[in-house]
């Protein structure tokens, strides 16, 4: 059996057997990969640390057809500072869970890999931050990432451009805003500032201001994702 070695992140444990646990990892050039960590439940284990979620860094495995097992992994980062905040860790599940939902067996996802690093570093070290602004910015680049980047500038309706300093529906299935004519009683509303935000964040990335009612904003990118990837997120009830 061949050794190699995975750059990941552990995206998801599930205990297995006694003693054993599989581990799904997130790696940047063949997406979602599952390993068996075996006896890494056992209190001397050489494994135990690295057999656990948030952990990223070089896991090396033995592959049999298409099956790894864990043998050995040098730890970059464990983000443990999340663990230590109830809120900041169901901020960070919530976005393992959807890098999880996202990667592909044997698909590049590279972006991906490095969005979510970037997030938990965030959620980890920018202690005045926001973690829900956090979350918030990564929905956009997720969405961008995976092909169903947002239209903000134009009503997805008439095409009406929306200026700067207006407010606008957004509509989930149309994936994009809507100028007060096309807007629907029933489509969530954004303010001027939370468009604003929205635009300098997919052009700029994270370090851009925040903007207040951040929960709002939540809410209609987390509808909006969610429907993207046609499932339900389990952590997003404790949010935001």
């Amino acid at each position: 059996m061949p050794s190699e070695t995975l750059q990941g992140i552990v995206l998801r444990v599930a205990n297995y057997r006694e003693h054993d646990r599989m581990l799904t990892l997130l790696t940047p050039d063949r997406g979602r990969v599952d390993v068996l960590s075996r006896g890494c439940r056992r209190p001397k284990s050489c494994l135990m640390c690295a057999s656990e979620s948030f952990v990223q860094g070089e896991f090396v495995v033995f592959r049999s057809q298409d099956r790894y097992t864990l043998t050995s992994c040098s730890i970059g980062e464990a983000f443990y500072p999340v663990r230590l905040d109830a809120y900041r860790m169901t901020c960070g599940a919530y976005m393992l869970q959807l890098s999880q939902a996202a990667a592909q067996t044997g698909q590049e996802a590279e972006t991906l890999y490095g969005l979510l690093t970037e997030s938990l570093r965030r959620l980890c070290y920018h202690e005045t931050e926001n973690p829900l602004m956090t979350v918030n910015a990564f929905l956009l680049l997720f969405a961008a990432d995976n092909g169903y980047r947002p239209r903000l500038n134009h009503c997805v309706h008439c095409q009406k451009e929306i200026a700067p300093t207006q407010g606008a529906g957004f509509d989930i299935a149309e994936g994009g805003i809507c100028c007060r004519a096309c807007a629907q009683g029933a489509l969530m509303r954004l303010t001027a500032g939370q468009l604003n935000w929205m635009r300098a964040v997919l052009k700029n990335g994270f370090d851009v201001p925040p903007v207040p009612e951040d929960k709002t904003l939540f809410e209609v990118l987390r509808r909006y994702v969610e429907s993207r990837l046609e499932t339900t997120i389990k952590s997003s009830k404790f949010l935001p």
